[in-house]
């Protein structure tokens, strides 16, 4: 109810919008009110051509050309994600190359990076929203992102590889970050065949001669339970299948909301945000199907508050002074987790709560110096503090009945009070040795108050511009991410139990890229080696403690190596072909087999089609091959799916600015299943099937 609330509140503020927008613009010339739409047209569409210079700072925090920077980057365009039918931020890192996406047993996203995630890892990418961390210390997946509608979305910029330089803790494997959109006002709003519904919208307020501006951003969205079957779950390998809820539809209703708020004042900027991402129990926390329900019963929020002050002491040395506030909630509503059958007379119920806050400030100095060697040097220093503030579980273990007893303090399955501080000081120099290389050096000194001890990262590359059109890339990169709360301390549970002495797992890469651009091409084609150390193994593969329960441990090696390679060709002016094939070959050196959950191999394929005026046609396939299985899985590999999208975009509809959307995901209705560990759901976890959608978008002045 509070979102559906929320929602309404959002289309109702967005309605009074439009009619006092609209009422200005009668008031404008006929002529001039032409022009602007025709801008807006031509800004539509304007992806289609695909601008061959795409310049981004997300690699070292000053702005260039792409594929000039250290590392490889993707851009993501928040008007193409919309012409291609993608939805949300999760739905969008499907078309980057080596990224593969999932859900685990309770709904949760993972996106593994060349094999890095997914069931192995807790979390491995540095999540950012306007430039604000949205990863936790509990978990350190920044979940609440996810479910974030493109219509919000200006760019998405990701990092593949290590990142853990500028970026620090969970920088690891890559690092995504999300830009909303400004300077604009619209509302959009959609629906599908899944009974998924919502809306939201964008409102800016500027005053060029004050060098002011506000900016709102709102989304909200609901989703049902669905029909989906969920197949035979633990109880059946256990041989207790006739207590069980299965098979049966899974609890997989969903729901989102956001309010991002950012305003700028000459050098000031003022940023504030929450985000909220819930969901229903899917497959269950101990494999168990529960009970056939509809209701939202795990949340994750984020609030955050941050203030930044840029200090321009020269044209060529700029300072930004930063503080700011985070809060972050887990809460799970009573959940069963064992069937009434097997724990009458109520069945095992549990609850619980996480809360934790952090305080942070900061500042960056960068030098631009254009006499002798050209460069640019960066010098940062960061100060975290972090502390769990209200935790406990509700559990009904020793009564079986559905009287709750609360345990919190000591006896909560995160102890209260626990606490880290970060103190990171980290440059970079990006110089010129010739006209065509580029040599960026950088280092990050991380201490930590627990322990995690102290870390030094690096990170070298060189880039040489062959040509005006062909580029080669080198670079080697190391990053660490610290054990989560979780890993090092959880208690009191049958899941999991910490490891107060777990070391930080540790990546080295080594990369080797090539690109050539032109106005209609540009290929890119990538080479990786990794090596990963003293892995935090997932607890289905750790070792028993004398007490029965599972522990969490540092595991053996992982080596992996592979390529990526990319494509977009202007076929002519209304015909755009893009796509990419990944290659990871993973290996455990301790067992000598794949990673659990890898897939080989993936790919995507787009085509965009401008049909006639306004309107456009769009086509993206998506394959994941096989995921590998554990090395106690006696299961043949998870079986390759791919998927087919189809979206008709319908512009400037009764009135310029007006953009209608439908499609279809999943056009050919095709089984797609996330990976299951050994002994839990042997058909592993379905996912709902072909869905149709439509939305509309309304920009205005």
């Amino acid at each position: 109810m509070k979102l559906t609330q929320f929602i309404f509140s959002i289309w109702m503020l967005f309605f009074f919008a439009i009619i006092s927008a609209s009422h200005g613009l009668a008031q404008n010339d006929f002529l001039s009110a032409m022009q602007i739409a025709d801008a807006e047209l031509e800004d539509e569409l304007k992806w289609l051509h695909a601008e061959s210079v795409v310049m981004t700072e997300i690699a070292t925090r000053t702005e260039m050309d792409a594929e000039l920077v250290p590392g490889m980057v993707t851009v993501l365009f928040g008007p193409d994600l919309e012409v291609r039918g993608v939805r949300t931020v999760f739905e969008a890192l499907e078309l980057v190359p080596g990224l593969n996406v999932s859900l685990n047993n309770v709904g949760l996203e993972q996106v593994s990076v060349r094999g890095v995630g997914g069931a192995f890892f807790s979390g491995n990418l540095k999540i950012l929203l306007d430039g604000i961390s949205l990863n936790d210390s509990m978990s350190a997946a920044g979940y609440v992102l996810y479910n974030m509608p493109v219509e919000q979305i200006d760019r998405i910029e990701i990092i593949r590889g290590p990142g853990s330089v500028i970026y620090g803790e969970y920088a690891y494997a890559g690092v995504v970050a999300v830009t909303t959109r400004k300077g604009v006002h619209q509302i959009h709003g959609y629906y599908t065949s899944h009974d998924r519904y919502g809306g939201g919208g964008i409102l800016s307020y500027t005053l060029p001669e004050k060098d002011f501006s506000l900016n709102l951003n709102l989304s909200g969205w609901k989703s049902d339970r669905s029909d989906t079957e969920s197949g035979e779950d633990k109880l059946y390998p256990m041989g207790f299948g006739e207590f069980s809820y299965a098979s049966a539809p899974f609890n997989d209703a969903l729901e989102s909301g956001l309010m991002n708020l950012t305003l700028d004042y000459k050098d000031f900027s003022l940023s504030g945000q929450y985000a909220l991402n819930g969901r229903g129990d899917y497959f269950g926390f101990l494999y168990f199907l529960p009970p056939e329900d509809d209701q939202i019963l795990q949340t994750h929020e984020h609030w955050a508050v941050e203030a930044r002050q840029q200090l321009n002491f020269s044209e060529g040395l700029k300072t930004e002074l930063k503080l700011g506030w985070r809060r972050y909630k887990n809460n799970l509503d009573r959940s069963v987790g064992i069937p009434v059958a097997l724990y009458p007379p109520e069945g095992a119920i549990a609850g619980s709560r996480y809360e934790e806050r952090e305080f942070y400030t900061g500042a960056e100095m960068i030098c631009n110096n254009r006499f002798l060697l050209k460069n640019t040097f960066l010098l940062g220093l960061k100060y975290s503090d972090i502390e769990i503030q209200d935790v406990w579980t509700d559990s009904n273990e020793r009564t079986g009945e559905k009287v709750m007893e609360r345990y919190q303090g000591d006896q909560a399955f995160i102890p209260e009070g626990q606490k880290r501080e970060i103190r990171s000081l980290y440059a970079e120099d990006m110089f010129d040795i010739a006209n065509d290389f580029t040599i960026t050096l950088g280092l990050r000194y991380d201490k930590y108050s627990d322990n995690v001890g102290e870390h030094l990262t690096p990170r070298g590359s060189l880039v040489w511009r062959l040509t005006d059109h062909q580029f080669f890339k080198v670079q080697y990169a190391e990053a660490f991410r610290p054990p989560t709360f979780t890993e090092l301390y959880s208690q009191r549970n049958t899941i999991i139990a910490g490891n107060p002495d777990l070391d930080s797992e540790h990546i080295h890469t080594s990369e080797f890229g090539y690109i050539f651009r032109n106005e209609k091409t540009t290929v890119r084609m990538t080479l990786f080696y990794s090596k990963l150390t003293d892995n935090i193994e997932h607890p289905a593969s750790s070792s028993v403690q004398s007490d029965g329960h599972i522990q969490y441990v540092n595991g053996g090696d992982i080596r992996m190596k592979g390529f990526e390679f990319e494509f977009q060709q202007i076929m002519r002016d209304a015909l755009r072909l893009d796509g990419n094939i990944s290659f990871a070959d993973t290996e455990d050196t301790d067992t000598g087999e794949a990673v659990e959950g890898a897939a080989k191999w993936m790919g995507n394929i787009g085509v965009a089609y401008h049909l006639w005026e306004d309107s456009v046609l769009s086509l993206q396939y998506h394959y994941v091959g096989k995921r590998s299985r554990g090395p106690a899985d006696g299961r043949d590999d998870l079986k390759a799916y791919d998927t087919t999208d189809f979206t008709l975009n319908f512009l400037n509809v009764f009135t310029r600015g007006m953009t209608l959307r439908t499609g279809i995901r999943n056009l050919f209705d095709k089984d797609i299943r996330y990976p299951a560990p050994a002994g839990t759901y042997p058909d592993d976890f379905p996912s709902q099937g072909r869905e149709w959608w439509a939305q509309f978008s309304y920009d205005f002045q």
